[in-house]
């Protein structure tokens, strides 16, 4: 019992350490005006419970209303049967998941939507949401790979600590960018959509699961495809983390700072 305890101890500690890492990085990019601790963890834990138990329920209902007797996914079409657990996975992944979980880190975005003063502002607490519901869906992880092995483990630490956490921080940020946006241009006359930020953050997410998801798509092909997965969402997962460090960049240097913020 004390074993499992250190353990779990130790996983959580794992999949905090990235995050908090990433959390410095990313908000010491501005150097104007930048964000306090205090509320950038605030809505790194809300991503981190509340979006993730949303997540959750969302899902799973979405998944019932799909396959409730008589619709066509409890018939089974094409090349799957009804009920298929592989076509299931695959609408999961690529469809559901992305909606929901993008649309439901949105809202922690919007907890902080008076403390939006520039556009930057929105990308650098959307990646703290992402970077909250990355660590309880990576403890998540971590537990089933420590039960399976530690060689399991240190892989799936490795891949979803550069892969995963860096994909939900980056999807964040999208949708931050957006409602942030909306705000500042709407406060001066301009009405802006915040929306289709998200959309592009939920065709993000989709395409990254879809892309790590073509092994078990093509299963003759499964090393191979596995592995070019891993590798193409490496490269699309930190290209947009790199994009968005950039966009930080530029709208803080598009800002008059006379000196740079004190640390908080």
């Amino acid at each position: 019992m004390a074993l499992d305890l250190l353990w779990m101890t130790v996983l959580i500690i794992v999949a905090i350490v990235p995050a908090v890492g990433y959390l410095i990085w990313v908000r010491d990019t501005e150097t104007c005006r930048r964000e306090p601790y205090s509320a950038l963890i605030g809505v790194m834990i809300y991503g981190g419970t509340f979006a993730v138990a949303a997540a959750v329920i969302l899902e799973t209902l979405v998944q019932m209303a799909l396959y409730l007797p008589g619709s066509p996914l409890s018939r089974g079409f094409g090349i799957f049967g009804p009920f298929d657990p592989t076509l299931e996975a695959i609408l999961l992944a690529v469809i559901i998941a992305p909606v929901v979980e993008e649309l439901v880190k949105a809202t922690g975005v919007f907890t902080v939507y008076g403390r939006l003063n520039e556009i930057e502002d929105g990308i650098v607490y959307g990646e703290a949401v992402g970077l909250g519901f990355a660590v309880t869906e990576n403890v998540l992880y971590f537990v089933v790979a420590f039960s399976q092995g530690l060689d399991v483990l240190f892989v799936t630490v490795v891949i979803r600590s550069i892969t995963s956490m860096v994909l939900h921080l980056s999807a964040t940020s999208i949708s931050g960018y957006g409602i942030s946006r909306a705000r500042i241009l709407g406060s001066h006359g301009r009405p802006v959509g915040w929306l289709r930020y998200v959309g592009i953050a939920i065709v993000l997410h989709a395409s990254f699961n879809l892309i790590a998801s073509l092994g078990d798509i093509f299963q003759q092909n499964s090393d191979i495809l596995g592995l070019a997965g891993l590798i193409l969402v490496f490269i699309l997962a930190n290209a947009a983390f790199g994009i968005m460090r950039k966009r930080i960049k530029q709208l803080d240097l598009s800002t008059a700072c006379q000196t740079p913020q004190a640390r908080l």
